[in-house]
Formats: C-alpha cells, sequence, structure tokens
C-alpha cells in the first residue's frame, strides 16, 4: 500500500519554525483573552443604564465585531492546530513505510520445493525393473526396454 502526498510534500520542521509557533500561539492565547475583555467591557457598557441611548447601539455594534474577530482568530489557531496535527501524522506514515521496507528487505523466505508424487512412482519402477534385469530375468529386460523412449538399439 503506497500512500502519496499531494502538493504538500512532508518536511520536518527546524526549531526556529517550532519557536515561531510556540509564540504565535502564546500570542494568539494573549489575543483571545484581550478581546474576550473587550467584549465583556462592551457588554457592560451597552446593558449599563447610565449609558447614553445614541451609545447603546455602538457599544452592541462593537460587541458583534470583536465577537466575529475572535471567531476568526480561533479558525486560523485550529486550522495551524491541524496543519501541525498533519505534519506529525505524515511524518508517521513515512516511518512506517520505511520500517515496513527494512522489514520486508531483511526478511529471508525459506525456499519450499514440493516433490512431484509421481517421478517417485517411476523412480521405483525403474529400480525394480533394473533389479530384475540384474537378476537375469529376460521378461524385466524387454521391459525396460519398451519404457525407455530411445526405445532398443538406441
Amino acid at each position: 500500500m503506497k500512500v502519496t502526498m499531494d502538493e504538500d510534500e512532508f518536511h520536518e520542521e527546524s526549531p526556529v519554525e517550532k519557536s515561531i509557533n510556540v509564540w504565535r500561539q502564546s500570542e494568539r492565547k494573549i489575543m483571545i483573552d484581550t478581546i474576550q475583555d473587550l467584549i465583556q467591557t462592551s457588554h457592560k457598557y451597552s446593558k449599563s443604564q447610565y449609558t447614553p441611548q445614541a451609545q447603546r447601539a455602538r457599544w452592541t455594534k462593537l460587541a458583534g465585531q470583536l465577537i466575529w474577530y475572535k471567531d476568526q482568530i480561533l479558525k486560523s489557531f485550529s486550522l495551524e492546530a491541524l496543519t501541525i496535527q498533519l505534519q506529525a501524522l505524515q511524518k508517521k506514515v513515512v516511518e512506517s513505510q520505511e520500517q515496513r521496507e527494512r522489514q520486508s528487505a531483511s526478511r529471508n523466505y525459506p525456499t519450499i520445493v514440493f516433490p512431484k508424487p509421481e517421478r517417485k512412482a517411476e523412480d521405483a519402477d525403474k529400480a525394480q525393473d533394473e533389479e530384475s534385469a540384474e537378476a537375469g530375468d529376460p521378461e524385466g529386460a524387454k521391459e525396460v526396454a519398451k519404457k525407455t523412449p530411445e526405445g532398443p538399439g538406441r
């Protein structure tokens, strides 16, 4: 079974790429926490009895925009997480293929030979014919001459 990868060829992440990904994740966490605080503040101001009526709509609109922005950040985070998981899976697939190739190359299969049963029977008949010919049996000698494909005198 061969597994092919499309345009995304498998490559190892360098330590620099790993550190950048860790930094992105930490920054994204800080951004999400900050946006969550802003969303809570905007909700609080939009529902407050002390906020003027004209500004309540603005605070509500801001809360909606912040929620959308937070959703976009979470989507990009999940996409990056899926990319990281895909790379790990590709690495496992490549390693398992290499391991299978090593195992199949290192196996030495014994050669299995099955003797033909009809040859044994013919060999036994020939042995009996030869014994009878040696004993001086003229009939046995004739049978041997008849069974050989070359025929008598050749």
